[in-house]
């Protein structure tokens, strides 16, 4: 029986050496999140609230641009049609020489 309870002390002890050592990954990771910059800048805000459409084609064309042209690439695809059910379109496709032709529209309603 004393065995068994040296034994249960043991995992008790590494299973709380690993919990803390999660927790400070954690923690630091948290703490890196908050203070890196936020990438909207002073003027993107002004313009957001003054022209909230304007922004969401703003937001559209990034998106496009970089985590979609991102996949495209990465992937190695020939040809890709991505729609947000929202109205707004966009075509990827290779040209001849290797390059990456976009085309992407944005639908506002007024």
């Amino acid at each position: 029986m004393n065995e068994n309870n040296q034994v249960n002390e043991m995992i008790e002890s590494e299973i709380t050496e690993n919990e803390t050592t999660q927790n400070v990954e954690n923690t630091e990771a948290l703490e890196a999140a908050e203070n890196t910059e936020s990438p909207v800048s002073m003027e993107d805000a002004i313009l957001e609230e003054e022209n909230p459409m304007a922004a969401k084609r703003r937001k559209w064309s990034a998106f496009v641009e970089g985590p979609a042209a991102d996949f495209f690439t990465g992937y190695k695809l020939e040809k890709m049609m991505i729609d947000d059910g929202s109205g707004n379109k966009a075509k990827f496709s290779r040209t001849k020489d290797e390059g990456i032709k976009v085309e992407y529209t944005s639908a506002v309603l007024l």
